[in-house]
């Protein structure tokens, strides 16, 4: 039998597990990049194509369905977290507007997932 424990999980909100194409908007750069999760206070972003500095201020860039229209969504965070796969992201600076987004992203219903949220 093994000695070692599990991990403490320290996020203070739910999180939504996907597979979504986004962009990640870092000086001048616009790179492309998986969502593998998302909560109210930030997300995970797949990034094997480049790297991200841990401290670097960036955006997530979502294409997401309101009102039956698509449109661009961009959120302000920075990077908490750098691993082989990829970020962890810190939301910054959420306006009214983009925490009820990302609140409709994280409890959207299982089948209207993706027809929410798309690249």
């Amino acid at each position: 039998m093994s000695n070692k424990t599990l991990p403490v999980e320290r996020r203070l909100e739910p999180r939504r597990v996907t597979d979504v194409k986004v962009f990640a908007h870092h000086g001048v750069e616009l790179k492309k990049c998986r969502l593998r999760d998302i909560s109210l206070n930030g997300a995970f972003i797949e990034t094997k194509e480049f790297t991200l500095a841990k401290g670097a201020e960036v955006e997530l860039v979502l294409r997401i369905r309101r009102e039956g229209r698509l449109t661009h969504c961009r959120l302000p965070a920075k990077v908490i977290r750098v691993t082989p796969e990829g970020a962890a992201l810190m939301f910054v600076d959420l306006d009214e507007m983009l925490r009820k987004i990302v609140f409709d992203i994280v409890n959207v219903d299982e089948s209207e997932q993706h027809s929410n949220v798309s690249y």
